[in-house]
């Protein structure tokens, strides 16, 4: 896992994609709005242990959440009055990089984005939705998602970890999962309607 700062944009992004064993990356992606996915950003055994899954060959981009945000106090106009309330104020970086991914706030995060740089140097990705409901259930999405990948990965022969393959095989196995947990909610709901349904005849 890759920790981001201020200063980190996409030149550098590519950069240390270039030089990654395989032709794969991750970025997790949230606003401070997604407050159990910034705790389990902030907290260094979770964080360590997504790292030792994911591994030296594919990095994991995130801004990783600051212990010292800053109080800053709220501005008004002159010819209004106001009381210096003094507001915390945290860094936000990931928005700078929502745009690079297509992403909009309002509907896509948080989530995980696994991408590659095409040999025709486009991007492309798959969006991995994130669960934010608790602490427990926020990593456990995280995890989910890097041990598929990680799996995936470590099948791939050597000499074929640099190219578009590796992208091709971790989109597969994604969508067989997404699609197993289509057909579990589906059949959880059928289950649902037939047990309501049954309820009624009594």
């Amino acid at each position: 896992m890759i920790a981001l700062n201020e200063e980190f944009g996409i030149e550098k992004l590519r950069g240390v994609c270039d030089n990654a064993t395989s032709r794969i990356y991750g970025f997790i992606m949230y606003t401070r709005k997604h407050s159990y996915i910034v705790k389990v950003l902030r907290d260094n055994d979770f964080w360590n242990e997504l790292d030792e899954i994911s591994g030296a060959n594919w990095p994991i981009f995130s801004i990783k959440p600051l212990d010292d945000g800053y109080y800053t106090h709220p501005r008004c106009s002159e010819e209004m009055c106001q009381m210096m309330v003094p507001i915390w104020k945290e860094p936000n970086s990931n928005r700078k990089f929502l745009d690079f991914f297509s992403l909009e706030e309002s509907s896509d995060l948080p989530c995980f984005i696994i991408f590659i740089w095409k040999d025709n140097d486009e991007i492309e990705q798959i969006i991995w939705r994130l669960k934010s409901t608790n602490t427990q259930e926020a990593f456990d999405s995280i995890r989910r998602v890097v041990k598929i990948i990680s799996s995936t990965e470590e099948l791939i022969l050597p000499e074929y970890k640099r190219s578009e393959n590796v992208f091709r095989n971790v989109k597969e196995n994604i969508e067989a999962v997404v699609f197993k947990q289509r057909l579990i909610h589906g059949a959880r709901r059928l289950v649902s309607i037939k047990d309501f349904l049954n309820g009624l005849k009594v």
